[in-house]
């Protein structure tokens, strides 16, 4: 149960990171209009997100065979409708930051609202009992997303050699770090694609309660993820040769696709053995593999990734005030982060408890170590996304003080709904009967 208790992990890391980057952010009045909504959207992103790891991990842990009062609904339930929660607010960030594509505050009003009428509709999708229906638009927030932060990657790594400063170099810095949370798990895929390996092509992604047109759609988005992952490296390595490395990004893109083309081997040879024991042995090699890579990005490196943006680029305002609550958000970080992997060590190679609660408290005492220096290089070395750059790029947009209030509340009452929306249609066995309807056992 490896990946259960990741998610588990995952979870607490999520919304404890989310809720108190959400206590800073509230502190720093120093942020343009799009920096304060982006954070805002950020954080509340990761505590929906951890809610939704806790519920996938719940139903993991108590299969809907053994699960005699079938409250899986009302976990299925929440993952669904918070994970729509979730595709909002990744394709509301890539509309304001870091680049603002939304120019006034009429085209802010107006994009919010397409955005919201979207995630209504899906939410009634489910109550009406069509969950998982090609009305919802699958694979929306990966075309939506690679789209706008993709183009505008490339518009600011590939400008002009007289208008390339810091700040330009920062902002396609800040999309590639975006498209890594968002994509970074589907990238391990890319020989899979290529190659039209089976577990790539034939994976069920919703069981019975999708249809072959709505994998279709979906893998048409994946696929469109594994593109614009190939492009950034092949322009990372370009702007390399031409005297220009962005090194630390083209590392880790490279990272990604060496452990995909690792993960080939693994994965593709499930398909081809036949052998009883053999299979069983491989399958559980595979199913390891994909915990080691795709769960520990889900999990782990997300919110690693949206510290780092928080952080290094001026979201906080770090200050003695609230110095000792940064730093104790580093802490959680690296606590989690290192139980999170002693626990996939252990389920490879069994450890003792006694040993493995060593083993976390030598690394915790390293680790705190480390944490300080690496949180005063952040704090001390912030990047900017506006000194040098041209002023159209950031227009001024007027905003009510109460707007972040707005947000925060908007978050709580919708989460509060699909609680409450689980919890119906859990008691009217809803998707225990679109189960059977669909052909499930």
């Amino acid at each position: 149960m490896a990946e259960s208790n990741l998610l588990f992990i995952g979870a607490i890391l999520s919304i404890a990171l989310g809720s108190l980057s959400l206590h800073l952010i509230r502190k720093n009045e120093n942020l343009e209009w799009n920096e304060r909504l982006a954070a805002h959207i950020l954080c509340w992103m990761f505590v929906v997100k951890g809610i939704q790891n806790a519920a996938v991990g719940y139903i993991n842990e108590l299969p809907m065979e053994n699960d005699t009062e079938n409250i899986w609904q009302f976990r299925y339930a929440m993952s669904m409708l918070l994970d729509h929660a979730f595709s909002f607010s990744i394709m509301a960030l890539c509309l304001i930051y870091p680049v603002p594509l939304l120019r006034t505050a009429r085209q802010l009003k107006i994009g919010f609202v397409v955005l919201m009428t979207i995630l209504v509709f899906r939410v009634v999708l489910v109550l009406v009992g069509h969950p998982s229906s090609l009305l919802e638009f699958p694979g929306l927030l990966y075309i939506v997303s690679g789209i706008v932060w993709g183009t505008v990657y490339i518009k600011f790594r590939l400008i002009e050699p007289e208008l390339r400063t810091e700040s330009t170099q920062n902002i396609a810095t800040v999309c590639s770090l975006f498209l890594i949370l968002v994509m970074g798990h589907i990238w391990f895929w890319w020989p899979g694609m290529i190659l039209q390996a089976e577990y790539f092509y034939f994976f069920d992604l919703g069981g019975v309660f999708t249809s072959i047109t709505w994998d279709y759609m979906w893998q048409m988005a994946l696929s469109l993820c594994i593109a614009i992952g190939l492009c950034i490296l092949a322009i990372e390595v370009y702007q390399s040769v031409q005297g220009n490395p962005n090194s630390s990004m083209m590392y880790i893109l490279i990272s990604y696709f060496i452990i995909g083309a690792i993960g080939y081997v693994i994965l593709s040879n499930v398909e081809s053995v036949h052998h009883a024991v053999v299979v069983e042995e491989t399958t559980k090699l595979a199913a390891l593999w994909s915990t080691l890579t795709s769960q520990m990005h889900f999990t782990i490196v997300r919110p690693l990734i949206a510290m780092y943006i928080l952080l290094k680029f001026g979201l906080f305002d770090i200050t003695e005030e609230n110095k000792s609550t940064a730093k104790i958000m580093a802490v959680i970080l690296i606590v989690v982060a290192t139980s999170a992997i002693l626990e996939l060590i252990q389920s490879i190679i069994p450890i003792n408890e006694m040993v493995s609660a060593a083993l976390l408290g030598i690394i915790i005492a390293f680790g705190i170590g480390w944490e300080e220096r690496s949180f005063d290089k952040l704090v001390n070395n912030r990047a900017n996304l506006r000194i040098d750059v041209e002023p159209k790029w950031f227009p001024k947009i007027k905003q009510s003080d109460k707007i972040t209030s707005k947000i925060d509340l908007a978050y709580a009452v919708f989460i509060v709904i699909v609680t409450l929306i689980s919890y119906l249609i859990w008691k009217t066995n809803m998707l225990l009967q679109i189960y059977w309807e669909k052909g499930g056992g």
